[in-house]
């Protein structure tokens, strides 16, 4: 709690993280202090405050002559900030292991599917508008062309690195919201994409 809350705790340290929250490339000290409207020393003393806290990493890389560019970039999981201490990650991929030992990927996606019908929005009348719960949440989501969904957010990022048939109860919880699996439809998963997010296909 005390690490996240040194983050946060000033204004532009927290404007800072979160940018990089938002869209994860990497960055230099020249980039932040752009676009958060502040001088490159105060860039350079927020950045570095980061990377004390174990949010960001910076690397050295080729720059101008004699003065080596530094790198920074988004290493941590999210923040999380809970008193007393909780640990549903810790929870949510015990319960994800225990899954996959009795039913593998079918229960997995039967057990997304009960979440979803319990949050579905009746008479969405767009897919973009059945995931609503999930954006609510904190999800993104940019439905495109062909049936293709990109998660840039996803919930259940973590315990998908720990446990990846969760994309299997992820695709079944965008059924249940959906009502596709009515409709004689499935939603695969395509994996992951950028770091922290997936993407789907609506498959008729």
């Amino acid at each position: 709690m005390e690490r996240a809350l040194g983050a946060l705790r000033d204004f532009t340290r927290r404007d800072i993280l979160l940018r990089f929250y938002a869209d994860r490339r990497a960055r230099s000290v020249d980039d932040v202090a752009k676009d958060a409207g502040i001088h490159r020393s105060v860039a350079f003393d927020h950045l570095e405050r980061l990377v004390a806290l174990g949010y960001l990493d910076g690397e050295r890389r080729r720059g101008l002559p004699g003065k080596p560019a530094k790198i920074y970039q988004l290493t941590a999981g999210p923040l999380q900030i809970s008193h007393p201490m909780r640990r549903y990650d810790v929870l949510a991929e015990g319960l994800a292991h225990s899954l996959e030992g009795i039913g593998g990927r079918e229960a997995f996606r039967l057990a997304g599917r009960a979440l979803g019908r319990s949050l579905a929005i009746p008479g969405a009348v767009s897919l973009t508008a059945a995931l609503e719960p999930l954006t609510d949440m904190g999800g993104d989501y940019e439905v495109g062309r062909a049936g293709r969904i990109d998660c840039l957010n996803c919930l259940f990022a973590e315990v998908c690195r720990q446990v990846p048939e969760i994309c299997s109860f992820h695709a079944g919880v965008i059924e249940g919201l959906s009502g596709t699996y009515d409709q004689q439809s499935e939603v695969e998963s395509l994996g992951f994409g950028e770091e922290g997010g997936c993407a789907f296909f609506v498959a008729s």
